[in-house]
């Protein structure tokens, strides 16, 4: 699986309290795949909260008409005191879902 980014700073939904954002939308095979993911990095609490904020979600492929393709996509949400503490936090993620995306292949789950 080839992971694509999407940036969209003009879409934050999260309450912005900083001048720092970033929204990635990262696509999975299967909606199972994505709600992994989401299950797996969500957990992890924020360091500086009051500087670095992360809010995840999983959401619907543009126009998914089957069960696969619904809910299929992990939204990242990111807000940020200043552009070195959203680099680390975006890099933290990034691991993260380096390590979700690599077990997944590795374990074959839904052929990846």
């Amino acid at each position: 699986m080839i992971l694509q980014f999407q940036s969209d700073i003009s879409s934050i939904h999260i309450m912005s309290k900083h001048d720092h954002h970033l929204k990635l939308t990262i696509p999975f095979s299967t909606s199972r795949q994505a709600q992994i993911a989401y299950n797996v990095i969500s957990p992890d609490p924020q360091l500086k909260p009051d500087q670095f904020t992360q809010v995840l979600s999983v959401s619907d492929a543009r126009g998914a008409s089957d069960e696969l393709s619904a809910g299929r996509i992990l939204v990242a949400e990111f807000d940020a005191a200043s552009e070195r503490v959203l680099r680390v936090g975006v890099n933290g993620f990034l691991d993260s879902l380096g390590v979700v995306v690599g077990c997944l292949r590795d374990l074959d789950y839904d052929a990846l």
